[in-house]
């Protein structure tokens, strides 16, 4: 669905390495499938797998549906017998048979992008960072920031200073988009002063969730026209979706 120049769809997808929950015998889904169903312009994806020697799944989804992709790895993980990370990202892949990634794409022209790392936590078993992407919204540039923050329990409270620095001033159009592993209240009171947490629904676990850890955070300069939980994708998150105007 083609948006009017000042407008896009964003979304945000933990896909769990295309496999379902534990107690629904971690089944495989088709990713490319679950998120051509999302149209998104720009859609942030965490936990993508890139098997060592095989095709990572942001980069079938892209070829398939015609995204640009920025990827960064932030852990190293197995997906047999079952998902797990085994490693913080590690470039010698001595451990592991792959990479769980961090994934930003975009069907709207990339201009520019960054990748900021956040401090590591002692009990976080995966890297962190904040992926910041440019894309032009018609004769505008917003920015996206995807990220995947740790556990509550591991102190992500520790690395707020730096996820703030990363976001930078309310003063541009901009957004942060990703499972974020926290309440609301959290995500809001650790973002910048003028950024503002948006959307309502539970994220958390499917089939039935619990919790919003999912989220969208924006700055004054965007218009939020919609958003949503779309229904179960296969995934143990459910997706969240926003159509936005820049003003």
């Amino acid at each position: 669905m083609s948006e009017p120049a000042s407008q896009l769809a964003v979304a945000s997808f933990n896909v769990h390495w295309g496999r379902s929950l534990r107690w629904l015998g971690y089944r495989p889904f088709d990713v490319v499938a679950a998120c051509k169903r999302l149209d998104a312009d720009v859609l942030v994806l965490q936990e993508t797998w890139a098997p060592d020697g095989g095709t990572a799944q942001h980069d079938e989804i892209a070829q398939a549906l015609g995204y640009q992709v920025v990827a960064e790895p932030l852990a190293r993980a197995v997906v047999d017998p079952h998902p797990a990370v085994v490693s913080r990202a590690d470039p010698a892949r001595n451990r592991g048979t792959g990479d769980w990634c961090l994934a930003v794409l975009s069907r709207l022209p990339i201009t520019s992008s960054r990748i900021t790392p956040l401090p590591q936590l002692r009990l976080d078993p995966a890297s962190r960072v904040v992926l910041r992407v440019d894309v032009a919204v018609g004769d505008r540039s917003l920015a996206v920031h995807g990220t995947h923050l740790p556990h509550l329990e591991f102190g992500v409270h520790r690395i707020r200073h730096e996820l703030r620095a990363a976001l930078g001033p309310s003063d541009e159009p901009a957004v942060l988009l990703g499972d974020m592993n926290m309440w609301g209240w959290c995500i809001g009171a650790m973002a910048p002063r003028g950024w503002r947490r948006v959307g309502r629904g539970r994220t958390f676990p499917t089939p039935y969730p619990h919790s919003r850890i999912d989220h969208l955070v924006v700055t004054g300069g965007v218009d939020v026209l919609s958003t949503e939980v779309p229904a179960e994708h296969g995934s143990d998150h459910r997706p969240i979706r926003a159509r936005l105007r820049l003003t």
